[in-house]
């Protein structure tokens, strides 16, 4: 048995988990943290039919922006969850319209030939890559959309995770509620979403690894009729450096409502005006500008990723999980994908048609990803703040911007797949980082083809069960062994037969997929390969009821892994 304090972040006393508390709740997962992952986790988990009980520590949810970008890649999670159209509708700007990024000294001085306007150069370039474009959407806005995809009461808000405890098939967790009285809730996995400061983290005693550039911020949220100065130089990103003030500007989804965030070099430095509204007077160029300061907040940037995403029961996902820096453009990203990881794998294990040891998989997956997130982050925060002044920043920010390899090609070397040999070195993209080719080698999110003619992608055909494409020569039998290896599994598997239908994909796909005529590929619920059969096997049932109990670890001695969940 495991047990730990949590702390609190509201100054109640910390309370162990062994304590005499009434247990309130008994449910299958209980997620802590209502942010964007904590938020897309719960509306997964509806979806995968998976009971579970959402808290948060805030009494009311946040109304600050924070993170701005949401990529292709989360925006298909999104559409997944029918509320891609919804943000879409909501952003401030979409990628496929091109993005600006404007460096000057002042708004005021906006019109000088030493203004710099920065269109971003993936402006429609992943068109063919995904249906989804990336765009600029506060994260308060981004959060507001799903939580009206939850029914009303079921974030519980006020409720401070204070300890945890594991022992045999179940974790208590602690919690204070908003009256100040102590209960448990009983799970069989916990997840914690509960970001930078998570008590969830603490309580597993992992820590957060990684060094690089630190940065210490100021940042203001304010109101201010910014309109004439700006003009028709409206941007993503306003990036200013005025009389020792540096800092971004950005626009909030509230008319003349705004963010600056101010880069401390030496947050000893008291040369610069102390009074938020006054920094915003001299990054705007207006010392007479009538500015509402509604919020301030000072904090620490860096890019750090927990040294293990799992500890038995208890998971991290989010900012609990890894840290990155404004620069990446990846927090609520990364966060987002997680819990898509994360989600099926819970349900499998719940619903009891994966052996428990499935979520061991979540770590190996998760974590190289983040960590090669966190490297790129660093590297471009040291662009940024490299000379104190925004000079290397203007040059790198419009080619760093192209990273369609860490959106799209990110991909899992190890975990809930059938591996395949290395790619030949002819087969591998020149820099995973901005480069993607499309590939549905096992690890990899399969790749996306128009489907039908209203704008459909085959995409759309993945979740909440594992997927089956084939073509037409080797259908009839797919079928078959898909459906014989979904009832002896009790695995919920659905076969597609692509091309039977003229016009409803390119006649290429398998060419696309890697795959002959007769072949299939077997699509995990998150999109991502698990494996694949090139040309039809001779006994494709019992292939394919192997594979699916290498990549649910189903041996073949534990038909029922739900006793074990």
């Amino acid at each position: 048995m495991t047990t730990a304090s949590a702390g609190s972040a509201r100054g109640t006393a910390p309370l162990a988990a062994s304590d005499p508390v009434p247990v309130s709740d008994d449910v299958p997962v209980l997620v802590v943290g209502a942010g964007p992952a904590g938020l897309t986790l719960a509306l997964l988990l509806d979806r995968l039919g998976v009971p579970h009980l959402l808290i948060e520590r805030r009494t009311a949810p946040s109304v600050l922006p924070r993170s701005r970008a949401v990529n292709a890649r989360s925006m298909e999670v999104f559409r997944t969850l029918g509320v891609a159209d919804e943000i879409t509708g909501a952003a401030l700007a979409q990628e496929r319209a091109g993005l600006r990024f404007v460096f000057a000294t002042t708004l005021a001085a906006l019109d000088t030939p030493d203004t710099l306007l920065a269109q971003s150069l993936v402006a429609g370039r992943r068109a063919s890559f995904s249906p989804t474009s990336t765009v600029m959407c506060p994260q308060d806005v981004v959060e507001s959309v799903l939580r009206r995809r939850l029914d009303a009461g079921r974030i519980r808000y006020g409720t401070t995770l204070t300890g945890v405890e594991t022992s045999g098939d179940r974790v208590t967790a602690t919690v204070i509620g908003p009256d100040g009285t102590p209960r448990r809730i009983r799970c069989r996995q916990l997840v914690g979403c509960d970001g930078a400061h998570s008590a969830v983290r603490r309580s597993t005693g992992t820590e957060l690894l990684g060094g690089g550039p630190v940065t210490e911020n100021h940042q203001v949220l304010f109101e201010a009729a910014l309109g004439p100065l700006i003009g028709e130089l409206r941007a993503t990103i306003t990036f200013l450096d005025a009389d020792g003030v540096r800092g971004y500007l950005q626009p909030t989804s509230v008319p003349d409502r705004w963010t600056f965030n101010r880069i401390l070099e030496d947050p000893a430095d008291t040369a610069a005006p102390a009074d938020p509204a006054d920094l915003v007077r001299t990054v705007a160029g207006d010392p007479a500008l009538a500015v509402k300061v509604l919020e301030e907040s000072h904090w620490t940037s860096r890019s750090q990723v927990a040294e293990r995403l799992s500890s038995g029961r208890v998971h991290l996902a989010g900012d609990a999980a890894h840290l990155v820096t404004p620069f990446s453009g990846s927090g609520l990203n990364l966060g987002v994908q997680d819990v898509h990881n994360l989600a099926w794998k819970l349900a499998a294990v719940v619903h009891g048609w994966a052996g428990p040891e499935l979520l061991e998989s979540y770590d190996p997956e998760r974590r190289p990803v983040a960590e090669w997130t966190a490297r790129e982050d660093r590297a471009n925060n040291a662009d940024a703040i490299a000379t104190g002044n925004w000079d290397r920043w203007r040059e790198e920010l419009p080619k760093r911007r192209v990273k369609d390899g860490i959106i799209l090609g990110f991909h899992y070397a190890e975990g809930a797949l059938v591996p395949e040999p290395e790619p030949e070195p002819g087969e591998q993209v020149a820099d995973p980082y901005t480069d993607y080719r499309p590939t549905a080698r096992p690890g990899h999110r399969a790749p996306h083809l128009p489907l039908g003619p209203d704008g459909g992608s085959v995409l759309d055909l993945f979740g909440p069960g594992f997927t089956l494409l084939t073509a037409a020569d080797g259908g009839a039998e797919w079928t078959a062994a898909a459906g014989r290896a979904a009832d002896r599994l009790g695995v919920p598997l659905s076969a597609r037969v692509l091309g039977a239908l003229p016009g409803e994909i390119a006649d290429d796909w398998t060419e696309a997929y890697g795959i002959t005529g007769s072949g299939a590929v077997l699509v995990r619920p998150d999109g991502h390969v698990a494996w694949r059969s090139p040309v039809l096997a001779p006994d494709a049932a019992a292939l394919l009821e192997g594979v699916l109990r290498t990549v649910l670890c189903r041996p073949e001695e534990a038909e029922d892994p739900a006793e074990q969940a």
